[in-house]
């Protein structure tokens, strides 16, 4: 008798209880970034892997030879890259300012706040955590940051703080975020879309390679850039001011080279692997392949970034996409682009303000082009500092307009728009007459970013 009324107060409940929905699945794509730290523009010959898939038809790749960063140095750039802002409005303007960058709105607090999965794995601004007690900054499911205290700590020996605690390593820094970058791939949910940053530290200096690539490059001609020593006509007075390089420094940078090359064949096995482990996610997954800046080996007596010129602020951007074929992608973009573009992908909006124009539809064909604005050029800035004054330029597909904050100028042909290409800015044409209509239409476009406040 008990057992009856049991069953029917059972039955009872089950009628008036509430239905229980299904989870849908959530289609909207994956998006991984792997940004590098001081790789030159042409930095992807140092890695097989991605440079077979690049040259594979029909293997989803994509490259962007017309890309920049718009304040060649670490922190900046990053700020850029999480907030689509340039320096002037992220406030980090320098290796120093990263305490500056306004946390509750990037990248990650927008797409976590639209549902998705997000992880940091490697570097996340310098100085961090900014003489504060490790914390994990808005927005991160999974955060691994590498603390960046010295260059002896860039390669091994190093302080992570993962999930808000110290962590130190003494592991290759490349192999251990890549497991661990790796390990976030592995263990995403099938059901919801993801976000990752991963961020090693090659090839910054001081360039070391992992043991096993330990002078891997050491028989490869390096050829020298013929600005490090050729008469550079119009330079800038901080530029002619410099000392001609010696033949024992102009060595050094060439070996110097080759160890950063060594340095990527670890980040382009990580690469490899993250593509391995997505299986078939893969045709889920967009990938954005790009550094943070270049890096300047001798270029313009010039050794390091922050310079205006093509060896700082050019860098190497490559996207792995969904649907098409793969190649090369004429657009003019810079870092500022990427924060809108990957929300666009997402089909995520946001009221944040950004200066940079998405991309979007040169990789998602079934967004209209004429949905999206495109840049005739890109706007960079350097604040200066003791050893490089401070600059502002604009970029366009073939040319670049660069000033100083005393006024003096630069204009570079590096495509050949009238005369003779010069890929290496080594003839100013700013007197040259022939250039007269050009120097009047990138003074607007230079004009027109400066007045956007």
């Amino acid at each position: 008798m008990a057992g009856a009324v049991l069953a029917a107060f059972a039955g009872l409940v089950s009628c008036l209880a509430w239905p229980v929905a299904e989870a849908r699945p959530d289609h909207r794509p994956n998006v991984i970034v792997v940004l590098t730290d001081d790789q030159r523009w042409d930095g992807f010959d140092a890695m097989p892997w991605l440079t077979s898939e690049l040259a594979r038809t029909g293997s989803g790749w994509e490259t962007f030879p017309n890309a920049f960063a718009n304040t060649p140095l670490c922190c900046p750039a990053r700020a850029s890259l999480l907030t689509g802002r340039y320096a002037r409005h992220t406030g980090v303007l320098d290796n120093g300012d990263g305490a500056n960058l306004d946390e509750s709105s990037t990248l990650a607090t927008w797409l976590h706040g639209a549902g998705y999965r997000t992880g940091l794995v490697g570097k996340y601004l310098n100085t961090y955590p900014f003489g504060r007690l490790p914390y994990v900054p808005p927005g991160w499911d999974r955060f691994v940051a590498k603390r960046n205290q010295s260059g002896v700590t860039v390669y091994r020996d190093f302080h992570v703080v993962d999930q808000g605690s110290p962590v130190f390593v003494q592991s290759y820094a490349t192999d251990w975020l890549g497991e661990k970058a790796l390990d976030f791939v592995r263990t995403a949910p099938t059901t919801q879309p993801f976000f990752l940053l991963f961020a090693p530290s090659a090839p910054h200096p001081p360039w070391l390679p992992a043991p096993r690539h330990e002078g891997t490059d050491a028989d490869l001609s390096v050829a020298e850039p013929p600005n490090v020593v050729g008469a550079l006509r119009g330079a800038p007075p901080w530029v002619r001011s410099r000392p001609e390089p010696s033949a024992a420094q102009r060595a050094t940078w060439l070996d110097d080279q080759r160890r950063a090359d060594e340095t990527l064949l670890s980040v382009d096995e990580t690469l490899h692997a993250i593509v391995e482990t997505l299986g078939a996610r893969l045709d889920d997954t967009y990938i954005f392949v790009l550094s943070d800046n270049g890096y300047s080996f001798g270029e313009h007596r010039w050794e390091g970034k922050k310079c205006p010129y093509e060896a700082c602020v050019r860098i190497p951007l490559a996207v792995h996409v969904l649907e098409g074929t793969g190649g090369e992608r004429p657009a003019v973009v810079s870092i500022v682009d990427l924060a809108p573009t990957i929300m666009s992908l997402a089909g995520v909006a946001s009221t944040a303000r950004v200066d940079g124009k998405r991309f979007a539809a040169w990789i998602e064909p079934r967004i209209s082009t004429l949905s999206e604005p495109k840049n005739e050029a890109v706007y960079l800035e350097w604040a200066g500092d003791a050893e490089i004054p401070a600059w502002m330029a604009v970029r366009t597909s073939s040319l670049k307009l660069i000033r100083y904050g005393d006024g003096f100028e630069e204009l570079y042909d590096i495509g050949g728009r009238v005369g003779s290409a010069d890929p290496w800015e080594m003839v100013n044409r700013v007197a040259d007459p022939r250039y007269a209509g050009i120097l009047t239409r990138l003074r607007t476009l230079l004009g027109q970013y400066v007045g956007r406040g």
